[in-house]
């Protein structure tokens, strides 16, 4: 369809609130999948900052020289935990089918509202073309004169103007069945990011089982003795169950070797006794 040119810049603009109503509905809608489709494809990398913190605390505090302290065994349980937390989230980060059918039906959503906000200003084409006619014909009429041209524009406005009104309907119906999809869209969202935070729960309770005995002792005791650091009583008879983890840490040496702050995984079959006193982290790097 060829563009018109408005006979009058002042003359007054067609507007339909119905199709209004509905491209701001669908503008709301995008505004949704343009926040939320990255944050839930990121997810991932949230738990990844949090196990890594993990990690690295718990490895921070393994830097220790009495390795022959009972209390040892809570540090050594956190290292090893700590560990299990970031390989895990790695695994899990790896593949989600769950929220991958999300986030590509999200994508497929905006793509089919970009198509609808196309066909919405093309139809402007249309409005423009009855305005048009509808100026233009409402002018002759005023001035009374030429009456066969009257005829041929008033033909050419219903013409325009079915034109438009079809278009129009056509258009506000796709809208409405488009915006009616957004819940259900939304709620597949949902569940795909619950799901990865239930793995991700699920994984960190499972890999913490070994501290949580000195955990649960410690605050047992803390209760029952009100003081800022329960005795050696809460390496009770649930944190011994946890003795059986291996010590990441151990090494010939009773100290430290500051040159290999994290030793690797492996544990020695021999350990020599620790000396009366420990020297400190100054004597050491001095």
């Amino acid at each position: 369809m060829p563009p018109v040119t408005s006979l009058f810049g002042s003359s007054p603009k067609t507007v339909n609130l119905e199709i209004e109503h509905w491209m701001n509905n669908l503008n709301e809608v995008q505004s949704v999948i343009n926040t939320v489709e990255p944050k839930l494809n990121t997810t991932p990398t949230k738990w990844k900052a949090v196990f890594q913190h993990v990690k690295e605390v718990s490895e921070e505090l393994s830097q220790i020289f009495n390795k022959e302290d009972p209390h040892y065994d809570v540090i050594l349980a956190g290292v090893n935990a700590g560990r299990k937390f970031d390989s895990a989230q790695a695994e899990i980060a790896k593949s989600d089918s769950v929220r991958d059918s999300a986030l590509n039906r999200l994508r497929k959503y905006r793509d089919e509202i970009e198509v609808l906000r196309r066909e919405y200003k093309e139809r402007e084409k249309v409005r423009e073309r009855y305005d048009h006619y509808r100026v233009k014909l409402d002018n002759l009429e005023r001035k009374g004169k030429d009456q066969p041209r009257i005829e041929r524009n008033q033909q050419k406005l219903k013409d325009a103007e079915d034109s438009y009104h079809a278009v129009t309907a056509e258009v506000i119906q796709k809208m409405e069945t488009c915006w009616k999809k957004h819940v259900e869209v939304f709620a597949e969202a949902s569940i795909a990011l619950w799901y990865m935070q239930m793995r991700m729960v699920d994984e960190f309770a499972q890999t913490s089982e070994d501290v949580r005995p000195f955990v649960d002792d410690y605050l047992k005791n803390m209760k029952s003795s009100n003081t800022s650091f329960p005795n050696q009583d809460y390496m009770g008879e649930d944190a011994s169950a946890a003795k059986h983890t291996k010590d990441p840490l151990a090494n010939n040496d009773s100290t430290l070797d500051t040159d290999n702050a994290f030793p690797c995984l492996e544990e020695d079959d021999k350990q020599e006794s620790a000396p009366e006193k420990y020297p400190s982290i100054q004597s050491l790097t001095a």
